[in-house]
């Protein structure tokens, strides 16, 4: 089995290419919503981020409070560290048990912290997705209603593009003009997953 990493800036597009995969058969595990999910059933992550952040991480129904701790978090480096110290070796072992039980030629983790949260010593292969920075930008606004300095807070604090583009195995362009399917289909066809 190949454990393909898809990966990219926010904004990039790397949901999409995730998503085709997933209705061409390849099983995607989504980082950013098991973490979500992690951060509310995970015993160990609720009691640090309530003794990291206060009670007010959580509603009186445990669920995560996200604007409160996006507002706590966000706003100094040192507390992305520590969350994403606590959060992304959950993440990451979580992958690996859910990728066990997967029994196709490829399975893919989707993830835009792929080197951040370590996710690279459990992957073989990785694919990123990228855009012009100004598209990014545009679509991370529109979909989650942050500010452009919001934004660009957020790019910061992830590996450019450039770099990534350097670190792997394939790339795909998603800015809207080149079509995404063909080169998607033609990497699954690489990898032996179609």
């Amino acid at each position: 089995m190949i454990k393909l990493a898809v990966t990219g800036v926010i904004g990039s597009g790397k949901s999409v290419v995730a998503r085709m995969m997933e209705v061409m058969g390849v099983p995607v595990y989504d980082c950013d919503s098991r973490a979500k999910s992690l951060m509310v059933d995970n015993v160990t992550i609720v009691k640090e981020l309530k003794r990291m952040f206060g009670d007010e991480c959580y509603d009186a129904n445990g669920l995560l409070d996200r604007k409160y701790l996006a507002s706590r978090i966000f706003v100094d480096a040192a507390n992305v560290r520590r969350v994403n110290a606590l959060v992304h070796p959950v993440v990451k072992a979580d992958f690996v048990h859910w990728a066990a039980l997967q029994n196709t030629p490829v399975v893919a983790v989707e993830t835009a912290l792929l080197y951040e949260s370590g996710m690279i010593d459990v992957v073989d292969k990785v694919l990123t997705v990228w855009t012009d920075e100004e598209t990014a930008i545009k679509r991370t606004m529109q979909r989650s209603g942050m500010s452009r300095p919001q934004v660009l807070s957020r790019m910061q604090q992830q590996i450019g593009v450039d770099e990534l583009m350097l670190l792997s195995d394939f790339s795909i362009c998603n800015n809207g003009d080149n079509p995404v399917l063909p080169a998607v289909l033609s990497l699954l066809e690489e990898l032996g997953g179609r």
